[in-house]
């Protein structure tokens, strides 16, 4: 094996993404790194000798064996810190635990210690309140007496550390907070760790194991909210089957089977809301089970001009709903969020192709005419976030093919831009992953989904929807009316998640 493809292959096995080779160089991104320009390094000497980095690694990179400190590496006024080996020592398998920066805040390699996420955020979220601060209805923002807007914001990390800053710069907190690192646009920050907030913590020798896959960041993955979860759990097991004529079940000319979710049960706030459970992948890392992180309201009227909205406390990057039966998941969960994902493999049509789409009404569009099973991102900014997961994982081979299925979003604004994101953002998960694409027929109308061609056509429409899906290039000359014009196209910022 050349000596630049065994490289490529050991850092595709620790979950990397290559960007570039080049002579004796190969750039690479970190799993769940998004930046634009890879930071990461890994060159070959005429000896075979190698020298790893990450320009964004403050701290250096932790690799395990058969890497060792090499020194610092100058970046410009800066250095990072880098790690040598040699060609033969590296063992490409695809086993091994994924390459990571190392922690900020860190002593000793093996005595690493773990807090829960969940208890520092109960217990931060004490100790701002005990300093004055009042909780907003926004998860993890704050008030104060002079304003009755949020101007405190709150952020738990993985590894058990909560920061906490000031819309207005102005955050002063007591003891135990402390002074930490400026945000990236100027912002004072204050931080605590667990052992700060005097919690008790397990060992973390096996956390190199456990690093951020590739569809999420640090940032990004709260802490499932256990409160909701249990409240979600209760729920659904009381629950009742949707009445049929539900107003999500009888929209768009097309009656869609509500059976495979619920309704809150009678006496709850929410009595006749439908319920979807959100699925996430296991945070930690586990490829074999996913995480319970929210649900989706689907409301029997229009309130506050919609008629769905994430229950408060919801997680949502890289969430889905699962279609057919998310009840096969929500009666496996153990510990109150995580369940084996084989639950639901175990009733997916896998001779069908897995789908991705955006709504749930969609999903239950597609899964129910019999074009394959579905994961609903919720979103279309949710959907690369899906997609690598489903890539990365190998769920994606347990499939006869995965599609990615867009709406007919091709509405334009007075300039000749589209208006919406959802094709772009499709587009681009289909290139990064591979999976094909499907956009509705062109003589659709401007917004036509999987439930609208099922009301207009039946099942047979949506499945050919499904069945006319292509590789991402080969759409792009198919629908040029519609990609074109993408490169011209500067989209405007839409809301995270559908509402």
């Amino acid at each position: 094996m050349a000596p630049l493809q065994k490289i490529e292959n050991y850092l595709i096995a620790r979950g990397c993404e290559i960007h570039k080779v080049k002579d004796h160089l190969v750039e690479f991104r970190l799993p769940g790194e998004t930046s634009r320009t890879p930071g990461g390094r890994l060159s070959l000497a005429r000896d075979g000798s190698l020298k790893m980095w990450h320009r964004y690694a403050e701290k250096g990179l932790a690799a395990g064996e058969p890497w060792y400190a090499a020194g610092d590496i100058p970046l410009g006024d800066k250095s990072t810190p880098s790690l040598s080996a040699h060609i033969d020592q590296l063992t490409v398998t695809h086993d091994l635990a994924a390459l990571a920066k190392v922690p900020k805040f860190s002593s000793l390699p093996g005595q690493l210690r773990f807090y829960d996420p969940e208890q520092v955020w109960r217990a931060a979220d004490a100790s701002l309140q005990a300093a004055g601060l009042i909780a907003s209805r926004l998860h993890g923002r704050y008030c104060d007496g002079s304003d009755q807007k949020p101007v405190y914001k709150l952020l738990v990390s993985n590894d058990g550390v909560a920061t906490a800053f000031s819309f207005r710069n102005d955050i002063d907190l007591p003891a135990p907070w402390r002074e930490g690192r400026q945000t990236s646009d100027g912002k004072k920050t204050m931080f605590v760790t667990g052992q700060d907030l005097g919690l008790d913590a397990d060992l973390a020798l096996l956390r190199s194991s456990l690093v951020l896959p590739r569809w999420a960041t640090a940032a990004e993955l709260h802490p499932a909210d256990l409160d909701l979860n249990r409240d979600t759990i209760e729920s659904w097991m009381a629950a009742e089957h949707p009445p049929t004529d539900h107003r999500h079940l009888v929209k768009s000319n097309a009656v869609l089977d509500g059976s495979d979710l619920r309704v809150y049960p009678r006496g709850h706030r929410f009595a006749g809301t439908m319920m979807a459970p959100m699925f996430r992948p296991d945070p930690m890392g586990g490829r074999d089970t996913v995480e319970l992180c929210g649900v989706h309201h689907l409301m029997p009227i229009v309130a506050f001009c919609t008629d769905k909205i994430m229950a408060k406390g919801s997680r949502t990057i890289g969430a889905f709903v699962p279609l057919p039966a998310p009840d096969s998941l929500m009666k496996a969960i153990v510990g109150g969020a995580l369940a084996p994902l084989q639950a639901w493999l175990s009733v997916a049509d896998r001779s069908k192709p897995l789908v991705i789409c955006e709504g749930v009404a969609t999903g239950l569009a597609i899964q129910q005419s019999g074009a394959g099973s579905t994961l609903c991102a919720l979103s279309s900014n949710n959907v690369m976030a899906v997609a690598k997961w489903v890539k990365e994982t190998g769920l994606s081979d347990l499939f006869p093919s995965v599609v990615i299925a867009t709406d007919h979003d091709i509405g334009h604004d007075a300039a000749g831009r589209l208006k919406s994101n959802a094709i772009p953002h499709a587009l681009e998960a289909a290139k990064v992953t591979g999976f094909a694409l499907a956009v509705p027929p062109a003589a659709s109308q401007v917004g036509t989904d999987a439930r609208d061609l099922l009301g207009q056509g039946g099942p047979q429409a949506v499945r050919d929807f499904i069945a006319s899906a292509a590789p991402a290039a080969d759409l792009e000359k198919a629908r040029a009316e519609i990609f074109l014009l993408l490169k011209e196209t500067h989209l405007p910022k839409e809301p995270e998640f559908e509402r």
